[in-house]
């Protein structure tokens, strides 16, 4: 406790915070239903891809989707369209892997800005969406939002606020601004399912169902093609050791030997490193399209599910 109290990092979190709520700092407000998709702690939780599905969700409803998201470690900076639905006007180095990664996935415009309430106003004004969905939003106060859906997993209830720990905020702020739980890396946590509850938010599992090998074009293939070969793992995500968990117990499911690992900080931007042009490299969907050309490259994707609950409350916004 007396780490905390002496801790500037938190203090300036909840200044920051107080002057946003009690509103000292205005917040912008735009027609469309915003969604904001965070977390609490550094590193990969499945933000991006919790996004993905529920983009996938309301386009499949009839409704018009957009993402805005700030474009971690872009070399192109300001307020940015990725994508129109139909073209993408950058590469991943220029607006981020998350920005290009999405755009890829989906036919809905996409933009990056460092305010994102300029980012709202872009697609708001351009593209008249019904929904704006903020990846990794959390934090950024000062966009209003409709929902705020916080992406937890078992560690983060042991966790600290940085530089202490790996939690950009305290677990209170989710008692404040949070609306939902998603509940992540994990089937089932009862101390997590407690901590939502004390806290008077409703909660939902965010359900792993299998995965999908994919080539650089995005067109899928089968994990028996792999059946005898030699791969390597390379990645640069927020959890390289679970992505290299899951890619070894492919392996042992699908008979396919993992020969070399290569891990990197997150957004790595892969200049400059040289893949064994013997072995087939499976990497993350997000790394596939830094390291089109660098050798024989797959990505594993993950499939998931929302909880019903999420879903319901995404239909009565």
């Amino acid at each position: 406790m007396l780490g905390e109290f002496l801790n500037p990092y938190l203090w300036a979190v909840k200044v920051r915070e107080f002057l946003y709520l009690k509103g000292f700092k205005k917040r912008c407000h735009f027609p469309p239903k915003v969604v904001s998709v965070g977390n609490l702690s550094l590193g990969g939780t499945g933000k991006t891809p919790t996004t993905v599905e529920i983009a996938k969700f309301l386009t499949e409803r009839g409704f018009k989707v957009s993402v805005v998201l700030r474009g971690y470690k872009r070399k192109k900076k300001g307020t940015l369209l990725v994508s129109d639905g139909e073209k993408i006007f950058y590469n991943p180095l220029q607006v981020g892997d998350e920005a290009f990664l999405i755009a890829s996935l989906l036919k809905i415009p996409v933009a990056v800005a460092e305010r994102r309430c300029e980012g709202i106003k872009l697609v708001w004004e351009k593209f008249r969406v019904d929904f704006v969905l903020l990846d990794d939003g959390f934090q950024h106060l000062a966009a209003s939002r409709d929902l705020d859906i916080v992406l937890l997993t078992p560690k983060d209830l042991k966790e600290k606020v940085l530089p202490f720990g790996r939690l950009r905020e305290p677990l209170s702020a989710l008692k404040r601004r949070g609306d939902y739980c998603l509940l992540t890396k994990t089937e089932k946590y009862p101390p997590l399912e407690r901590f939502c509850e004390k806290l008077g938010k409703p909660y939902g599992y965010l359900k792993l169902k299998g995965f999908k090998l994919l080539t650089p074009s995005l067109e899928e293939t089968p994990f028996t093609t792999l059946r005898g070969k030699e791969v390597g793992i390379v990645s640069a995500v927020g959890d390289n050791r679970a992505f290299q968990e899951q890619i070894f117990s492919l392996a042992k499911r699908y008979r396919f030997k993992v020969k070399e690992v290569l891990a990197f900080r997150d957004h790595h931007t892969y200049e400059g490193v040289k893949l064994n042009p013997d072995l087939i490299w499976i990497t993350t969907l997000k790394d596939l399209f830094k390291l089109k050309g660098k050798g024989r490259i797959l990505a594993v994707d993950r499939i998931f599910e929302l909880p019903p609950s999420l879903k319901e409350r995404l239909l009565t916004l």
